[in-house]
């Protein structure tokens, strides 16, 4: 093959002047277009072949709908169809023992797709870890009752961002201000602290439970420490379960009155009779090995598609049969539902272009004066090196235990020749 090393060129120059060059019949399609599985590791998962089976006729048939609710889905998905493949673009490169040519696609780096999801995933807990100081956290999960979850559909970075401001707005709410009733006024009367204490958390949106409905709410993980603006730093490991729950439920419901005016008033009233001790807040003490683990438990959905490949028992290209374990029982269910069915169940959870899932609160947000005085969890000296381990080669070879960049014939290593976008 002609030397091409460093050069970049485009899918159509490719095919007009280097294609007849290589082509066999195991490169190439007949069209000239690539073989995505020569000379690849790459396998498409299942989820992605529901895709491809199936997409293009389910938009065709509900585009006004998807349009509407999830105007980024078409992009997405085709997306993830073409993950690793030729129209995404490709790399060569050439084996320098056997002259075997290798073609490394582009992958797509969609939060729905099962490879790419879990990369997001791992480099959001290592910005998470590299950001959190050497203390211990604590997990506090805000949850909503089931008559609200409709109202967080659509749209969609509208309503998440008020279930976010809610959480923020309590945990804020829980350090700085206590309620007492007066027997005077026979009201509650608020005491704001003397010292204004600022917390440190991050907050992980998540839109599904293990059946894959609809079920948004916020994991936290709260740093048990708290700032003074007297520049005093204080543990904080006291949690009152009952207030947490209350405040949460007022703040919500006093936001989404807002938003949603005089309409939402019976809502609002019918769940405050009926939700007497507020909404379910978990803010149990939970034992994690180290915090590590526990960013990884929250950070799992935020980063991939709803439901591993692993859990989707049979795909006969027309239904699709899926299992899960119930939350509350651990009872064991099977679900059978057509593909066209199964790929709306996945598109509710797909998350607007550029909408942060994962957020930064309180003294994590920026840099504070205290900062260089505070015992980072990650030392600076290690940052760089954790992060070159992200990169694709090592996260390959630490994963799968090969290199991606070695000929699949005679494990040699590779050249780079020519990159077609």
């Amino acid at each position: 093959m002609d030397d091409f090393s460093n050069q970049k060129v485009s899918l159509c120059f490719f095919k007009e002047n280097i294609l007849p060059d290589i082509y066999n019949e195991n490169m190439f399609f007949s069209d000239g277009s690539l073989n995505p599985k020569y000379n690849s590791f790459k396998k498409t998962g299942t989820i992605a072949q529901i895709f491809d089976d199936h997409w293009h006729s389910v938009y065709f048939k509900y585009k006004d709908i998807i349009d509407l609710y999830r105007p980024n889905a078409d992009y997405e998905i085709n997306k993830i169809i073409d993950c690793y493949n030729k129209d995404l673009g490709f790399s060569i490169y050439e084996c320098p023992e056997c002259h075997d040519l290798v073609f490394i696609g582009n992958t797509c780096k969609s939060r729905l797709c099962s490879s790419c999801g879990y990369k997001y995933k791992l480099e959001r807990v290592e910005n998470v870890l590299q950001t959190a100081y050497k203390c211990k956290h604590r997990q506090i999960v805000f949850t909503i009752p089931k008559e609200l979850r409709k109202f967080f559909f659509y749209p969609f970075d509208e309503m998440i961002d008020i279930l976010f401001k809610a959480v923020h707005d309590t945990i804020y709410s829980i350090l700085n201000e206590s309620y007492k009733f007066s027997k005077k006024s026979k009201k509650l009367i608020k005491y704001l602290s003397k010292i204004k204490y600022t917390p440190g958390f991050f907050s992980f949106l998540h839109t599904f439970g293990r059946d894959l409905k609809w079920n948004p709410h916020i994991h936290v993980l709260l740093a048990e420490i708290k700032l003074g603006n007297n520049d005093t730093v204080v543990k904080w490991n006291y949690f009152n379960y009952d207030a947490l729950s209350k405040r949460f439920q007022i703040i919500l419901l006093k936001l989404l009155s807002k938003k949603l005016g005089k309409n939402f008033d019976i809502v609002k009233n019918n769940l405050f009779n009926k939700y007497k001790n507020g909404f379910y807040v978990y803010a149990e003490p939970k034992k994690f090995k180290n915090l590590k683990d526990g960013i990884e438990y929250v950070t799992r959905y935020c980063g991939r598609v709803p439901i591993s490949e692993n859990r989707i028992i049979n795909y006969d290209g027309t239904n699709v049969t899926f299992c899960y374990n119930d939350h509350y029982d651990n009872s064991y269910h099977e679900v059978t539902v057509s593909a066209e069915k199964f790929i709306f169940i996945i598109l509710r959870h797909l998350i607007p272009s550029q909408f942060k899932i994962i957020r930064y609160n309180g003294f994590y947000r920026k840099k504070h004066k205290l900062h260089d005085k505070m015992f980072m969890l990650i030392p600076e000296i290690k940052k760089h090196i954790r992060k070159t381990f992200l990169k694709y080669e090592l996260s390959v070879l630490k994963s799968f235990n090969r290199n991606p960049y070695n000929c699949p014939n005679c494990d040699a290593k590779l050249k780079f020749i020519l990159e077609v976008t």
